[in-house]
C-alpha cells in the first residue's frame, strides 16, 4: 500500500495530489526549496558527521547491498532536517528531486531505497521506490528502523545506518525466497546466482 509520507493517507501509484492533506511534489519543493544532489557513491553527509574511515565503510556496505539486489539503487543521507516538517515528507522530497533515480526507473520501475539521518534530532527515516512498495510493506520497514534506534540515541550514527542496511538486507532476502519458491525459481540468493547442480 502507498501512503501519503506526510500524513499517511493511502494513495495509488498514480494520485497526483494526496486528497487530505493536499501534499504534491510541486508544493513540497515550494516549501523545502530545491534539493542538494546526492554524492553518486551513495553517502551524502550534508552534516559533516561521520569521519571519513565511517563514509568509507558504508559505501562498501551499500556496495555490498547492491551487488546482492542490483535491481535496487540504495543511498544515504546525513542532513540536520527542519524540525517544523515529517522527516518522511523530507525524504519524499529528497526523493524525487535530489537526483536519485535514473529516467529509466520512474513510477513502477523505481525500486529505489534512501535512509535519511535527521542529525539535528538522532533520528532516521527511509522511503523506497513505488516498484519495491508491493513487496516491502510500512510494519516490516517500521522494524527495519527499530534496529538502528539504540545507535542513533547514543549518537552512533553511522553504526545506525549499517544496522538499518542490515534489516533491509534480510528483509529483502525473505522477500526474495518467498518470490523464488512462488514462481518456482532455482536461484540462491545467499550466493546470489543461479543454483546448479554439479
Amino acid at each position: 500500500m502507498i501512503e501519503c509520507p506526510y500524513c499517511r493517507t493511502a494513495l495509488t501509484e498514480d494520485t497526483p495530489v494526496c486528497p487530505q492533506c493536499k501534499l504534491e511534489l510541486l508544493s513540497a519543493k515550494r516549501v523545502l526549496g530545491p534539493a542538494p544532489r546526492l554524492n553518486h557513491q551513495g553517502v551524502s553527509d550534508f552534516s559533516n558527521c561521520i569521519t571519513p574511515r565511517e563514509e568509507k565503510r558504508l559505501v562498501c556496505a551499500i556496495d555490498n547491498f547492491q551487488e546482492r539486489f542490483p535491481q535496487t539503487r540504495l543511498a544515504v543521507v546525513f542532513k540536520a532536517f527542519s524540525p517544523e516538517i515529517p522527516l518522511g515528507t523530507q525524504l519524499f522530497w529528497l526523493f524525487n528531486t535530489a537526483g536519485l533515480a535514473s529516467e529509466g526507473s520512474k513510477q513502477g520501475k523505481n525500486r529505489d531505497i534512501l535512509i535519511g539521518i535527521n542529525t539535528s534530532k538522532s533520528e532516521a527515516g527511509l522511503t523506497i521506490g513505488y516498484g519495491l512498495e508491493p513487496f516491502l510493506g510500512q510494519d516490516a520497514l517500521d522494524h527495519v528502523m527499530q534496529f538502528a534506534v539504540p545507535s542513533m540515541q547514543s549518537g552512533e550514527h553511522a553504526k545506525g545506518v549499517h544496522e538499518i542496511i542490515r534489516g533491509l538486507s534480510l528483509l529483502m532476502e525473505g522477500v526474495c525466497r518467498d518470490l523464488r519458491d512462488m514462481l518456482g525459481l532455482n536461484y540462491d540468493f545467499a550466493l546470489g546466482e543461479e543454483a546448479r547442480d554439479y
